[in-house]
C-alpha cells in the first residue's frame, strides 16, 4: 500500500479530528445499545421463566 506523504491542510486536520469524536461518540452509543439489549433479553429470559412459557 503505497502512502502519500503529503501533509495534511488544516480543513483535513479538522475533518479528521471531527471523525475521530464523531468514532468516539459511536462507539458510545453502540455500547450503551449493547447493554440495554443484553439487560432487555436478560429480563425477558426471566419472565418466560416465571409464566412457564415455552422458549425457542
Amino acid at each position: 500500500m503505497e502512502t502519500d506523504q503529503t501533509p495534511l491542510t488544516d480543513d483535513e486536520r479538522a475533518e479528521l479530528a471531527w471523525l475521530r469524536r464523531e468514532n468516539d461518540f459511536l462507539r458510545v452509543q453502540r455500547d450503551i445499545l449493547l447493554r440495554v439489549a443484553t439487560g432487555y433479553a436478560h429480563d425477558v429470559e426471566a419472565m418466560l421463566r416465571r409464566t412457564g412459557a415455552p422458549r425457542h
